[in-house]
């Protein structure tokens, strides 16, 4: 027998008695809970997000800019034959505006709706050991801010969009109030 045939050999050999013992262990009592997570950055700081609160993630869309008394509304974009407006989520979490956000990501929400940031930085799959909630109301320095991820030696905000919904909400039922106040007028 040749020398690389003798390897294969072994090699085989290996790899059956090591199935084999496989099947001998007990089974694992517990496999560890993965979350799927966005990393982003968001104002130059990094970011996550959870994948279960998102529809879709898109790069260079174009917006539409529509006049408007929301500061956060970017304008309008089309996903899929709906069209839905687009909030700078920068802005949304106590940042400046951003300049021109390349991403966006279609959030879960009754209504169709995207929020825009400036990176995408990859997909997260973490234990849930490593998801770190948030204590009382949160104590975060940016709001919508509920826990953190811990991703090697770097710990992400993590940004509850749900939160963040919620508030575009109450700022457009605002907006509208404060319109239809003025039309009385």
């Amino acid at each position: 027998m040749t020398q690389l045939g003798t390897s294969v050999a072994t090699s085989a050999a290996t790899l059956r008695r090591e199935f084999d013992r496989s099947f001998a262990q007990p089974p694992p009592t517990e496999t560890a809970r993965l979350e799927n997570m966005l990393a982003v950055r968001i104002g130059g700081d990094a970011y996550a997000m959870r994948l279960a609160e998102i529809v879709g993630l898109y790069a260079d869309r174009r917006i539409v800019a529509l006049p408007t008394t929301l500061p956060a509304l970017l304008g309008m974009v089309g996903f899929r034959g709906r069209i839905a407006p687009v909030y700078d989520l920068a802005a949304l979490l106590g940042y400046g505006a951003a300049r021109a956000p390349r991403w966006l990501v279609s959030a879960r929400w009754r209504e169709p709706v995207a929020l825009a940031f400036d990176a995408f930085e990859g997909q997260l799959m973490v234990p849930a050991a490593r998801v770190l909630a948030a204590t009382g109301d949160g104590g975060a320095a940016r709001p919508h801010v509920r826990g953190a991820v811990q991703v090697e030696a770097l710990v992400r905000p993590l940004v509850h969009l749900p939160s963040v919904l919620e508030d575009i909400q109450k700022r457009v039922e605002a907006t509208r109030s404060t319109t239809q106040s003025a039309k009385e007028q």
